[in-house]
């Protein structure tokens, strides 16, 4: 039997939670839109922006239409609470909109997922682009076969909804449990490949430039990482309410949680390279193979002059490096030296 606490509290903690994490995406794409339309060159505006309101009106649309069915949901749960009478809200659950809703918002988060592994894969690519391709192979492989799973468990599950056939519908709900794990797997080990390569490419900046540069590299890691396991986690949390048994009256649907948090996880990332990083999410370590440190002087002129070039360094952080100077002693031994701008690499 339904129970009035359970019909009312399960609703209020799924919508209020996905409310919260709703007003949270909109701040966040609205300040990286903001970023992106005044920072980055129009190529990287353009696919970046592409990116963000792909996701943004793919994950918001599901978890609206899934929210909007865990209300009404609700709302006839009540009224068998209160009248005992179970019949309008299994004819509500039998009814082809009902069962389209369900059917419309699964697909849009596989739609957004595949957005979201699209803009992993990209920057996987940036970052391996002058290494071994075979990692970003393997990696784009992986995310296909993915997503694949999730759309095979749609047609399944919707097959056996619509011609009602049980064993369909069991199997599709299998399938799909299945595709969300994997997904959570594929999701952090991107995360883990994408900080592993920063990590590595930037051994030798961060021992050159000192303390700032570490510092914003560190940033880097823990956003994406962050990212990364805060969605996995989500999908993990979604299966497990899924597959044990409430004891709230209904089953604690977090879906529309996890279908924001599909559009949420890439806007952290997009932020975090958006901030005065390069467009692979970290700093452009590119910069460092334009420093031309002090070449020792030949013998005869160092006896006149034992000083070597100088670089100084006029920015306090890697990303507000825009010009450096370079003072040049000049060889007949006086103190003045001319000044070299190097331009920061494109």
């Amino acid at each position: 039997m339904y129970s009035i606490q359970g019909v009312l509290l399960v609703p209020f903690v799924s919508v209020g939670l996905a409310l919260f994490l709703l007003g949270f995406y909109v701040i966040l794409f609205g300040s990286v839109a903001t970023i992106l339309y005044v920072r980055q060159p129009n190529e990287q505006k353009k696919l970046h922006l592409y990116w963000m309101t792909t996701l943004f009106i793919l994950s918001v649309s599901s978890a609206a239409l899934r929210a909007g069915q865990i209300i009404n949901d609700a709302v006839l749960g009540f009224q068998v609470a209160i009248t005992q009478d179970s019949r309008p809200l299994h004819d509500w659950v039998s009814h082809v909109p009902h069962k389209m809703l369900e059917v419309v918002s699964a697909a849009l988060y596989i739609l957004a997922n595949c957005v979201a592994d699209t803009l992993l894969l990209y920057r996987c690519f940036i970052l391996w682009e002058d290494s071994s391709k075979r990692i970003f192979i393997v990696a784009s492989v992986v995310s296909i076969l993915t997503n694949a799973t999730g759309f095979v468990a749609l047609v399944v599950y919707s097959i056996g909804v619509f011609r009602a056939k049980k064993h369909l519908t069991v199997n599709g709900s299998y399938i799909g449990s299945v595709y969300v794990i994997i997904n959570a797997i594929n999701t952090l080990t991107l995360s883990i490949i994408i900080v592993g390569r920063i990590w590595w490419s930037s051994r030798e900046p961060r021992e050159i430039m000192g303390r700032g540069v570490n510092r914003r590299y560190r940033q880097a890691i823990a956003m994406i990482v962050e990212s990364g396991f805060l969605y996995s986690a989500t999908l993990i949390v979604d299966v497990a309410f899924k597959q044990s048994v409430s004891t709230l009256g209904f089953g604690l649907d977090l879906f529309p949680l996890v279908a924001l948090m599909v559009g949420i996880a890439p806007t952290l990332i997009i932020l975090r390279s958006s901030l005065g990083l390069s467009r692979s999410g970290i700093p452009d370590s590119r910069i460092f193979s334009a420093l031309r440190f002090g070449e020792q002087l030949s013998t005869d002129e160092a006896g006149q002059n034992p000083e070597v070039r100088a670089v100084d360094l006029q920015s306090e952080s890697v990303d507000e490096c825009s010009e450096l100077r370079v003072h040049k002693p000049e060889c007949n031994g006086t103190t003045s030296g001319e000044t070299e701008l190097l331009d920061e690499p494109k």
